[in-house]
C-alpha cells in the first residue's frame, strides 16, 4: 500500500492527477476552473505569489523611489509661496511642479531596462506555471518556475520592453502637455483631446502586452505575428478584455483608496496570493479566448485543457443510436473472458498506481483490439444473418399492412 504523503509535500506537489483518470471530476466551464485550480493549489499559488514578487522588487523598488523624490520635492519647493507680501519665491513658477514630474519620470525611464530585465524572470516562469496548473498538469513549483524562464524569457523580455518604451514616451508626452497648458500657451481643448487619446493608448498596449505574453508561452510564433494577434484580440474584444483586466486586478484597487484598513488587506493579499492570483485570472480568461477564436486554427492544439466537455445528447432515441453504433460497430470480446485484469487502485494511491491502472487498461485494449481482428469474419457473417432477418420482417409487416386494407 503507497503511503500517505505529508501535509508539506501535499502543499508543495499538490493533487496528483492523471491525464486519463476521472476525468468527469475536471471543471465544466472557466469559471469552475478558476476556482478549482485556487482551492487545489493554494500551497503552490502562495509560493509562486513570493517567486514572483522576488523579482518584482526592483520595479516597487523604482516606484517607491519615484514617490519619495515627488513628496521631497513637493515639500520643500515653493509652489505659490510668498515672500513679504506680493514677492513669490520664485518670479515664474507656471509648469514648475509638471516639469518637476517630468524630470522625476526622466530618471525613472532611465532605470526601467535593468528593471524590465529582471522582472521578465518572474514574469516569464509565474504565467508558464499557472498555464500548467490552468491545464491540470501536475506542477512543480520550482522546476517549472525556471522551466518557464528558459522557455520563454525573450518573448516575454521583448514584450515588456515594447510597453515601457510605449508607456514612458506616453507619460512624458502628457507631462510635457501639462506643462504647456501651467503656462496658458497652445490650444487647451486640443491638449486635453491629447491627454484623452493618449490615455487611451495606453490602455491598449497594456492589454496587448498581456496578450502577448500568454499567446507567447502558449504558442510559437514571429514577434511580428505576436504582437499582430494581441492588437486583433484586444481590439475585437475589447468590452470583455477591460472587465477580466479589471477583476483580474480588484485586489491591487485597496492599495490606492486611501483608507487604512483596505490599504493593509491589500497590502496581505498581494504578499500572500495577489500576483498570482492576477496571473490565474488572465491565463484563465485568454485561454477560453485561445479555446474560441485559435485553436480550431492550429493543428494539433487541444482545446478545453483541464475542463469536462460531456456529449450533448439530446434525446433517448439519440442514445440508444449511439449505444447500438457502439456495440454493432466491431466483435465485442466476451465478458467472461479474464484474460487481462484491471488493476485494482489500493485506499491510499500514488501517480504509480494510476500508471499501473492505465497499464492494464491499455492492455486490455489491445487485447480487445485482437479479438475484434481474429473474429472480424465471424462478425460480417452474423451482422450479414441480421441484416436479411430484419429484411423479412420488414417486408412480412409490409404483407401484412397491406391484407388490413384489404380486408376494410
Amino acid at each position: 500500500m503507497a503511503k500517505k504523503k505529508g501535509l508539506i509535500a501535499r502543499l508543495m506537489e499538490g493533487p496528483e492527477r492523471s491525464e486519463t483518470y476521472a476525468r468527469s471530476t475536471l471543471p465544466t466551464n472557466r469559471w469552475e476552473l478558476g476556482w478549482d485550480t485556487f482551492k487545489t493549489n493554494k500551497g503552490k499559488i502562495f509560493g509562486l505569489n513570493l517567486l514572483t514578487l522576488l523579482f518584482a522588487l526592483p520595479l516597487i523598488g523604482v516606484f517607491v523611489f519615484r514617490y519619495i523624490m515627488k513628496v521631497v520635492y513637493t515639500a520643500s519647493l515653493p509652489f505659490g509661496q510668498n515672500m513679504g507680501i506680493g514677492y513669490p519665491v520664485y518670479p515664474a513658477t507656471a509648469g514648475l511642479s509638471a516639469g518637476l514630474t517630468r524630470d522625476i519620470n526622466l530618471i525613472v525611464v532611465i532605470t526601467l531596462p535593468v528593471v524590465i530585465a529582471i522582472l521578465a524572470v518572474g514574469i516569464a516562469g509565474g504565467f508558464y506555471v499557472m498555464r500548467n496548473m490552468i491545464w491540470a498538469e501536475g506542477v512543480m513549483v520550482g522546476s517549472d518556475f525556471w522551466k518557464g524562464v528558459k522557455q520563454n524569457y525573450w518573448i516575454v523580455f521583448f514584450s515588456l520592453l515594447v510597453y515601457a518604451v510605449v508607456m514612458s514616451l506616453s507619460v512624458l508626452s502628457i507631462n510635457s502637455v501639462e506643462i504647456i497648458i501651467a503656462a496658458g500657451r497652445g490650444i487647451k481643448w486640443l491638449l486635453i483631446a491629447s491627454e484623452v487619446i493618449t490615455y487611451v493608448i495606453m490602455a491598449l498596449v497594456t492589454l496587448m502586452v498581456m496578450y502577448m505574453i500568454t499567446l507567447g508561452i502558449t504558442y510559437k510564433l514571429s514577434f511580428k505575428n505576436l504582437i499582430r494577434n494581441a492588437f486583433i484580440l484586444s481590439i475585437a474584444l475589447l468590452p470583455t478584455n477591460v472587465f477580466f483586466f479589471a477583476f483580474s486586478i480588484i485586489w491591487f484597487i485597496f492599495l490606492f483608496l486611501g483608507l487604512n484598513m483596505l490599504m493593509v488587506i491589500g497590502i496581505i493579499i498581494l504578499l500572500v496570493w495577489g500576483v498570482s492570483l492576477f496571473m490565474l485570472v488572465w491565463t484563465d480568461y485568454s485561454h477560453w479566448v485561445f479555446d474560441k477564436f485559435i485553436n480550431d486554427k492550429v493543428p494539433g492544439a487541444k482545446k478545453n485543457k483541464g475542463i469536462y466537455k460531456p456529449s450533448k445528447i439530446e434525446t433517448d432515441d439519440d442514445i440508444a443510436v449511439i449505444e447500438k453504433s457502439k456495440l454493432t460497430s466491431r466483435p465485442i470480446k466476451p465478458i467472461t473472458d479474464y484474460d487481462v485484469e484491471l488493476y485494482e487502485l489500493p485506499t491510499s494511491f500514488s501517480r504509480k498506481d494510476l500508471e499501473k491502472l492505465e497499464e492494464t487498461k491499455e492492455a486490455m485494449r489491445r487485447d480487445s483490439d485482437k479479438y475484434a481482428e481474429e473474429h472480424k469474419d465471424d462478425y460480417i457473417e452474423a451482422e450479414k444473418n441480421i441484416e436479411a432477418l430484419m429484411n423479412e420482417e420488414i417486408a412480412d409487416g409490409g404483407e401484412n399492412g397491406k391484407n388490413e386494407e384489404t380486408d376494410e
